[in-house]
C-alpha cells in the first residue's frame, strides 16, 4: 500500500467538495483522475500530497513512500538555469564528485575516505547523471535549447514542460500530474507516454486526453457528485463498466418507484381504517 484514504472529505466555505471518500493507491498502479471541471480533481490531489488539507478522515502514506506532485502552477526556481534546476535532484551526487575532485587533486585517492566516497557516489548511480539529465530534457522537447537558459525568460508552457522534467529526474515512488499533457507537442507526448508506462513506481494522473488514459492507465478514479468511483482497466473500460453500473441503477430505481407507489396506495387505503391505521403508519415510515 502506498496510500490509503479514511472517508476523506474537504469543504470550501459552505460548499462540500468531497465527502466520505475511502481509496486505497498500491505499488505500481497507473491510475488515472478524471470528473468535470470544479469536481474536486485537483483538491483530491492537495488531500494526497497533504493529509492536513482533509477537514474529515485521514490520509496515511505506506512506510517509505514518497510523493511528487506536479502542480498547475511549476513552482521552479526562477533565477536558476535549466541544467540548475535539472542537477537539484541529483545534489548529494554531485556534492560527492565534486568531493571526489578534490581528493584527487590533493593526491588522495589512495585513501579510505576516497574510496568510501566512490561506494557512495556509485550507489546513486553518479556516472549517470548527466545521461539522466540529457535524456529527459531531450524527451521533454529541450533537445535544441541552451542549458544557461534562465528560467524567468521562458515561457508558462516551457516552465510547465521543465517542471515535469524535473519531477521525473526526482523519481517519486508516488507521482501525481495535474494535466501533463498540456503544452505537449506528440513527440513529446508520446515519449512521455512510454517514459511513465515503464515508470518504476506509481502513477496518479488528472488528464481530459481519453487516447493518453488509454494508453498509460491501469485504473480510473472519477471523481462525481462528491464521491469518487473506482473502476479497473483504462479509459474505454471505465465508459463500458459505468454504462453497465447506470443501467442497474436505472433498473433499481424503476424498481423503488413500482415499491413506492404500493406504500402509497396502501397508506392511502388503510390510513384512516381503525384496523389497519398502525399498519399504514408503519408503511408510511417505511416509506
Amino acid at each position: 500500500m502506498v496510500v490509503q484514504l479514511e472517508q476523506v472529505a474537504k469543504n470550501f466555505g459552505e460548499r462540500r467538495i468531497l465527502e466520505g471518500v475511502s481509496l486505497s493507491i498500491q505499488g505500481g498502479e497507473r491510475i488515472g483522475l478524471i470528473g468535470p471541471n470544479g469536481a474536486g480533481k485537483s483538491t483530491l490531489l492537495n488531500l494526497i500530497a497533504d493529509p492536513s488539507f482533509a477537514d474529515e478522515g485521514t490520509v496515511s502514506y505506506g512506510k517509505d513512500a514518497v510523493a511528487g506532485y506536479l502542480r498547475q502552477n511549476t513552482g521552479l526556481d526562477r533565477d536558476s538555469t535549466i541544467q540548475q534546476e535539472m542537477e537539484k535532484p541529483f545534489a548529494k551526487a554531485l556534492e560527492l564528485a565534486a568531493s571526489l575532485r578534490r581528493m584527487e587533486l590533493a593526491g588522495e585517492a589512495m585513501t579510505q575516505e576516497y574510496q568510501q566516497a566512490t561506494a557512495q557516489f556509485e550507489a546513486l548511480d553518479g556516472y549517470q547523471v548527466q545521461v539522466k539529465i540529457d535524456t529527459v530534457l531531450t524527451g521533454m522537447g529541450f533537445a535544441g535549447y541552451d542549458r544557461n537558459t534562465i528560467i524567468s525568460t521562458m515561457s508558462g508552457g516551457e516552465k510547465t514542460r521543465l517542471a515535469l522534467a524535473k519531477l521525473l529526474l526526482e523519481r517519486p515512488n508516488l507521482l501525481m500530474l495535474d494535466e501533463p499533457t498540456n503544452h505537449l507537442d506528440f513527440p513529446t507526448l508520446t515519449w512521455l507516454e512510454e517514459y511513465l508506462s515503464s515508470y518504476r513506481g506509481t502513477v496518479l494522473v488528472v488528464s481530459h486526453d481519453r487516447y493518453f488514459l488509454d494508453r498509460m492507465v491501469t485504473r480510473i478514479w472519477e471523481v462525481d457528485g462528491g464521491t469518487v468511483f473506482d473502476y479497473p482497466g483504462n479509459y474505454t473500460r471505465y465508459k463500458e463498466l459505468k454504462a453497465e453500473r447506470l443501467k442497474a441503477q436505472q433498473k433499481e430505481y424503476e424498481k423503488q418507484q413500482v415499491e413506492i407507489a404500493k406504500l402509497e396506495d396502501y397508506i392511502r387505503n388503510n390510513m384512516v381504517r381503525a384496523s389497519t391505521a398502525a399498519s399504514a403508519k408503519s408503511r408510511e415510515k417505511k416509506l
